[in-house]
């Protein structure tokens, strides 16, 4: 899923160094930023389009993903390629989720009575 971070550098920085706080930064052509962790995470950004790529080896860039991910989409700083936040997302989710439970149950009724 393509990301993208609605925010300005200053906050990227924050929300990063709140995840790793001992790497470093370095600019990219076309207005990217990149993050390198001591671990071996990598975060590239671009200003104009907000995208933001996680890369790096196994466990170590999947936690940083998830602890960024959960950092920003709190802060409704992180958008779907659709432009919808995570945080909207996961509030349909959880609308969904209501729902289906209660067709479960609405279901479980009426075999019992049928």
């Amino acid at each position: 899923m393509t990301l993208r971070f609605r925010g300005n550098y200053t906050k990227l920085q924050r929300y990063v160094s709140t995840v790793d706080p001992r790497g470093r930064w370095r600019d990219l052509e076309h207005g990217g930023k990149q993050y390198r962790t001591d671990k071996g995470a990598i975060v590239n950004w671009w200003k104009a389009s907000g995208k933001i790529l996680f890369q790096g080896q196994g466990s170590v860039v999947s936690k940083f993903e998830q602890a960024f991910t959960a950092i920003a989409s709190t802060k409704g700083r992180l958008e779907n390629e659709d432009g919808k936040s995570l945080r909207d997302l996961e509030r349909e989710n959880e609308t969904l989720r209501a729902l289906i439970a209660d067709v479960l149950l609405e279901n479980a009724r009426l075999r019992r009575f049928s």
